[in-house]
């Protein structure tokens, strides 16, 4: 018997309740295999805009295990678009999400909260195991960390974003191997700033993208078709749509220093422990730099609404 819930200072573990014949009607898609789905892991990096889209199906279609990382607290300005509710103003977001989580449940769910960014995680030594992760965050410095870690660990993973003015947004699904995020946005490695405060963010153009983030997770844990790895929408026109399959930039600069997928070793995480404390934490200290334009720094290739 698990226990309910279990709480720290710098993690919270909660268990959703199965729902018997909850997940009667999915279990007819074509290619969807409850069983495997409901063994599998899933790690969100952020609990903001994107994840608040995404992490309830997680748990509503019943996954096995979902862990959320954010340092962020709630604001009255997330209300519009996050998980979130009057009563969780002021609280930290990884475990205000995770209780929040808890009640959509239709399985028993583990669902973790994590109140660190990825690069802090990673420096602590938690265990950020998973079957997939989904990057949900606003700046480049962490979708690099991310591209980097999760491919040297041989994990795919999902990065989405959405533009500042709300109305397109992108996924792109860097599997094991093959195209990684830089492969996409060169720019992205040479973008060391963060997004200004008070940024817009809407609901819609993130519930779309969240949609096809969450169909993305189904082609890599069962075996729903999926024939892009990058896929692009606009809700203002339909010709800025596309899908794609990316291949591998040769002078991609990401992928030349992580072309290699091994498995994770106590040296290969001491290395990343080292990138956090030499080159991510000092540019986490610089979150409120703008570039000599004076908008969000990140404007450059996309933003995703926090």
């Amino acid at each position: 018997m698990h226990p309910a819930s279990t709480v720290s200072q710098t993690s919270l573990r909660l268990r959703g309740k199965a729902i018997a014949g909850a997940e009667d009607r999915q279990k007819k898609i074509p290619g969807f295999d409850q069983a495997v789905f409901s063994k599998s892991g899933v790690l969100c990096i952020g609990a903001g805009g994107i994840i608040s889209q995404i992490a309830p199906t997680m748990v509503r279609k019943g996954i096995g295990r979902i862990a959320l990382l954010d340092d962020d607290v709630v604001e009255a300005s997330n209300l519009n678009r996050q998980r979130f509710y009057e009563r969780d103003i002021g609280k930290k977001k990884a475990f205000a999400l995770a209780e929040n989580l808890q009640r959509e449940c239709i399985g028993g769910t583990e669902i973790r909260g994590l109140p660190f960014r990825l690069q802090e995680a990673v420096a602590r030594g938690i265990d950020l195991s998973c079957d997939v992760a989904v990057c949900g965050v606003d700046n480049n410095p962490a979708r690099v960390f991310a591209s980097r870690y999760f491919r040297a660990a041989g994990i795919p993973v999902i990065f989405t974003a959405v533009s500042a003015n709300g109305d397109h947004g992108y996924v792109f699904v860097q599997a094991a191997e093959g195209a990684c995020i830089a492969c996409v946005f060169p720019d992205t490695v040479n973008d060391d700033c963060y997004p200004c405060p008070g940024t817009p963010a809407i609901a819609d153009i993130l519930q779309a993208v969240g949609a096809l983030a969450v169909y993305a997770i189904d082609t890599l844990l069962v075996t729903r078709p999926r024939a892009w790895n990058y896929r692009r929408l606009g809700l203002a026109e339909g010709d800025f749509d596309c899908a794609t399959q990316v291949e591998p930039r040769e002078s991609c600069r990401l992928c030349l220093r992580a072309s290699k997928v091994v498995p994770i070793t106590q040296r290969r995480l001491e290395a990343c422990r080292s990138l956090w404390l030499t080159c991510c934490r000092p540019l986490a200290a610089r979150r409120m730099r703008t570039s000599s334009a004076g908008i969000c720094c990140v404007a450059r290739s996309w933003r995703l609404n926090g």
